[in-house]
């Protein structure tokens, strides 16, 4: 959970449970996904009797996400540079992360490793700030190190519901983080043909 500063209480309604922000009354958005103030604590946030460091051994930096094109007037499904999830062929489209872990503390511990995304700029403010994607509890003894493969379905995971409650895919470059690591995906369409009627 995310540990809100006391102020966060002054500007937030309780019978208000809209998510966003809405910055002409004041509205400060819930959750780590809108929020973007000042916290005590952030989401994720833990403590440990050790130290641990993440490397990115292995990740993609694009994916080509498949879509029909349309008959009609010679376009695609893509609108406002984001594909709608049922337009696209979603089936096993993921990628692949390799991530090591290192403790270089004194003492074995586990380790939650998240993995947080945060879509492309100009999606609007129904796009979240970040949204985590995944999680992996690692066993790391002391002074060693594990390697973590993490799947991100791309369909599922990288998109976003907008005002009207359509799933989207943003199209450009999505930023991933894993602890202070971060690694830029970039989500491209590649239209397959077009649909007849």
């Amino acid at each position: 959970m995310t540990w809100y500063p006391e102020e966060y209480l002054k500007s937030l309604a309780m019978t208000d449970m809209a998510m966003r922000p809405r910055r002409s009354k004041g509205y400060p958005g819930r959750t780590y996904r809108f929020y973007n103030g000042p916290v005590v604590y952030p989401f994720g946030y833990g403590l440990s009797y050790s130290h641990f460091l993440h490397t990115l051994a292995s990740a993609p930096k694009t994916v080509s996400v498949p879509v029909h094109g349309h008959r009609h007037g010679n376009t695609t499904n893509i609108s406002n540079k984001a594909i709608r999830v049922r337009h696209a062929r979603c089936g096993k489209l993921s990628v692949s992360l390799h991530i090591d872990v290192k403790n270089v503390g004194s003492k074995d511990g586990s380790h939650t490793l998240l993995v947080f995304s945060a879509p492309p700029a100009g999606n609007g403010h129904w796009a979240p700030h970040k949204q985590l994607v995944a999680f992996e509890k690692v066993r790391v003894p002391a002074k060693s190190q594990q390697r973590v493969k993490i799947n991100i379905h791309v369909c599922k995971l990288l998109s976003v519901v907008d005002r009207s409650g359509t799933r989207r895919i943003p199209m450009g470059v999505h930023n991933l983080h894993i602890g202070d690591v971060k690694h830029s995906l970039s989500v491209q369409a590649e239209t397959l043909g077009i649909i007849k009627s």
